[in-house]
């Protein structure tokens, strides 16, 4: 990948929480500009796993061309920086009269791919990983937060919700270089100099509820149980980085005769608002970007205007309205 194609290339970035329309609205777009699709999304990279993913359908994704959507098997691990890489080789392989379009609920994806990563390095050791694997299972996730609490209090406040693979990839980087994670962030970081324009949509809380809700049972009749079963028919194991997601998480619950399917539903629905939460609160600390609700095509309108109001929009739209 050449940085320099990279250079000052605008890129439109729409992100959001879950089930807000992100996609909808992007393919909308696609109706009046040149444009080409970049997934943002921290599962939809996984090969078999579409319906818990809500990854762009077949028919979608032939209208318009997706990028880092089923690039990886549910058995692999997928970090930030392989992202930030994949993402960067995706927009530099558009077109240069095509507006790349990054469409996602993955802040960290996000900001990986466009504001770069520390220049410090990424530690990492699979010896330590699978070591850091062992003493979650044994002692549990908070022990685990504990003690990353203990080694590095800011980056303890920055994980406040526990994620574990987020607090192992922190305390995988202390064990292999005995320095704070959160030491990494101060670090210059190695930006690919795009102009990117930053909208976030969004709904008001009851809409966005009923949108989430709406979208988990219809997860669940579109048959997220035997898209689990037949992932770990895979031979993917429980413990694997695409299963820890909402909704798979709750359909292993079932598998595992720990939930009901209704039991299921209601945890997923339950699991997927309080996500969608911290999804907005990431997005809200950014002041780039530009926050836009309503109906997909009031959003879409309002795309366009921004897009106007940047000089960006006749760029992308002559050469399409003259095919």
């Amino acid at each position: 990948m050449n940085p320099l194609l990279l250079e000052n290339r605008n890129v439109l970035v729409i992100a959001g929480p879950t089930a807000v329309g992100k996609t909808a609205v992007a393919l909308a777009l696609a109706d009046h500009l040149r444009c080409e699709i970049i997934g943002a999304d921290a599962r939809q990279v996984y090969r078999t796993m579409d319906i818990g993913t809500a990854k762009p359908t077949a028919e979608e994704q032939s209208r318009v061309h997706h990028y880092c959507i089923d690039i990886r098997d549910p058995h692999e691990s997928y970090s930030a920086a392989e992202y930030a890489s994949d993402a960067r080789a995706a927009i530099s392989s558009v077109a240069l009269d095509t507006l790349p379009i990054m469409v996602g609920g993955s802040g960290l994806y996000i900001s990986a791919a466009l504001d770069g990563l520390s220049t410090g390095g990424t530690a990492s050791d699979p010896s330590v990983r699978d070591e850091l694997q062992r003493d979650f299972d044994e002692r549990g996730r908070e022990s685990m937060f504990l003690e990353l609490e203990d080694l590095d209090p800011r980056a303890a406040q920055r994980y406040a919700d526990r994620n574990p693979r987020r607090v192992q990839r922190a305390l995988e980087f202390i064990r292999i270089t005995g320095r704070p994670f959160s030491s990494t962030w101060d670090l210059p970081r190695d930006s690919p100099g795009v102009n990117a324009l930053y909208v976030c949509i969004s709904q008001d809380q009851r809409d966005l509820h009923t949108l989430i809700h709406s979208r988990c049972e219809n997860m669940w009749a579109s048959g997220l149980l035997q898209e689990t079963k037949d992932v770990l028919d895979l031979g993917v194991t429980r413990s694997a980085q695409s299963l820890h997601t909402v909704g798979y998480h709750e359909a292993l619950a079932v598998i595992d005769g720990v939930f009901t399917e209704q039991e299921a539903i209601a945890a997923m629905k339950t699991s997927t608002r309080r996500y969608a939460k911290r999804q907005r609160t990431w997005f809200a600390k950014d002041d780039r970007y530009t926050w836009l609700s309503g109906p997909v095509d009031t959003m879409t309108k309002q795309v366009l205007a921004l897009l106007d109001r940047n000089s960006w929009l006749q760029a992308f739209v002559d050469l399409h309205n003259s095919r």
